[in-house]
């Protein structure tokens, strides 16, 4: 199934058969056989026969090629990187040996998840969904956990729930499953950048963050550009969570056009801890980091008394 999701353009299907097919005509029967038919004397009959049959042949292909390319497209939409249905869930409680009571449970603490994420309120998402783990442990909830945990950039949290959700679809032989797991655990959203990367290479757009604390968007690891420059005492606020002992740097970086840039971290409490900004300097490069003694959430502002430029690049990671 991992096959057919990368080979789903039937151009690329196409391509693949033709090669098998070259490499069928590179063995000695098959060339044989072929051209021994074309020697032979072919009547007006035979003739039609054989196209008749070419061409059935060959529209069975089209429709097998066709149906695969559908079938790969159908399977990475399945499988793409979101919460898992109430309806999938219910699939699978049908099959467990817990009581109708844990089922309900389950069902109803995971509908109320499903709820909070439509929200964005990923806290209670997470706390809803733990409920639904005590109930009757699920593939579905220990995936969307793990979901959630990725977006936050918790990757320690991801990875614990997912390889949770792995072992039960191994158990279950359930392999959708699987590959839905795979595809997670394989995406980029929860991988925090590494030095080594440096500031070349693609960059995601800043995400859109809230003009007050109460409204801080959730943000994950990763490397951003500001698309749109901030004036004068303009920010924007995100959140981050963080684990014991834990490290979040933010990483700014001007550029040859772009000059200004500015990014503070502040406690969970909204205490301003570090603070720093880049003053209309060509490819200067500053940091501010901040290290948590328990688990907590953290927020980030960008922006700066002096604004900040378009165009200006982030890079926020935690150790």
């Amino acid at each position: 199934m991992h096959g057919l999701i990368q080979v789903k353009d039937p151009l690329t299907l196409f391509a693949f058969i033709s090669l098998v097919f070259l490499v069928a005509f590179r063995t000695k029967r098959v060339p044989e056989l072929f051209f021994n038919i074309a020697k032979e004397k072919l009547t007006k009959e035979r003739f039609y026969r054989l196209i008749h049959r070419f061409m059935l042949y060959g529209f069975t292909a089209f429709a097998l090629l066709c149906a695969s390319a559908i079938a790969g497209q159908l399977l990475a939409l399945k499988t793409q990187a979101k919460p898992i249905t109430l309806d999938d869930l219910r699939s699978e409680l049908a099959r467990s040996k817990a009581s109708d009571s844990q089922k309900d449970s389950a069902l109803t603490s995971y509908s109320d998840g499903i709820a909070y994420i439509q929200q964005h309120d990923f806290d209670k998402a997470i706390q809803s969904l733990q409920n639904s783990i005590q109930q009757v442990p699920t593939l579905a909830a220990h995936y969307t956990l793990a979901y959630l945990y990725q977006k936050k950039g918790d990757v320690e949290n991801a990875k614990t729930h997912a390889v949770a959700a792995q072992s039960i679809a191994a158990r279950n032989d359930d392999s959708l499953g699987q590959l839905r797991i795979q595809r997670l655990t394989s995406s980029p959203g929860g991988s925090a950048p590494t030095n080594a990367e440096g500031w070349l290479g693609d960059k995601k757009p800043l995400p859109d963050g809230g003009k007050r604390f109460e409204d801080a968007s959730w943000i994950s690891p990763g490397l951003y550009v500001l698309n749109t420059g901030l004036g004068a005492n303009d920010f924007r606020y995100y959140k981050i969570r963080l684990k014991e002992g834990q490290t979040l740097v933010v990483d700014m970086k001007s550029t040859d056009t772009a000059f200004d840039a500015g990014a503070s971290i502040y406690d969970g409490d909204t205490v301003l801890k570090r603070w720093d900004v880049i003053p209309g300097s060509r490819s200067d490069l500053r940091t501010v980091k901040w290290s948590v003694p328990t688990d907590t959430v953290l927020y980030v502002s960008i922006g700066g008394l002096a604004g900040a430029s378009a165009n200006t690049f982030y890079r926020i990671s935690v150790e």
